[in-house]
């Protein structure tokens, strides 16, 4: 009876590292390349050193793993993150002033750059205090088309 070190040969992983490659075509993930890439590994491994299958099965996993780890730790972490469509991102930092008080934690407020397209709006304080008119203020975040700010200390 043979053994899968005699069924599976090195041109076996080759073969799957290029179909694997390959998918990553049709899987747009960037994480398939990965597998594949060990895959090929392996199969120079197998070709060079006559492994056997266990080994070379632990020793794909461990590649694949390996790159994969790398890949996440060193550039998935540095892609930019988009925040168009997402205006708490976009907006959170600009600064403002409080025009009038209207009552019921609601205010008016002027910013220094237009937000959602206007610079004036009605803005509610993000932590609940009390705001003034004439007191500095700067967004925090935009829920739809409520502005939650927060009071610029030392303003």
């Amino acid at each position: 009876m043979a053994s899968l070190s005699d069924i599976v040969l090195w041109w076996h992983w080759i073969v799957l590292g290029i179909l694997l490659v390959a998918a990553e075509i049709v899987i747009p993930s960037f994480i398939v390349i990965w597998f594949g890439i060990a895959a090929l590994i392996v199969g120079g491994v197998d070709w060079f050193f006559h492994t056997t299958f266990t080994q070379e099965l632990f020793l794909w996993t461990l590649l694949s793993a390996a790159l994969l780890g790398i890949y996440f730790l060193f550039f998935k972490k540095n892609e930019p993150v988009p925040t168009v469509g997402q205006s708490e991102g976009e907006y959170a930092d600009i600064p403002g002033l409080i025009t009038e008080d209207l009552g019921e934690g609601r205010y008016r407020a002027r910013f220094e750059l237009p937000v959602l397209g206007d610079r004036v709006w009605i803005v509610e304080s993000s932590g609940g205090e009390k705001l003034a008119k004439g007191d500095r203020i700067k967004v925090d975040r935009v829920y739809g088309q409520i502005i939650k700010v927060s009071k610029i200390e030392g303003a």
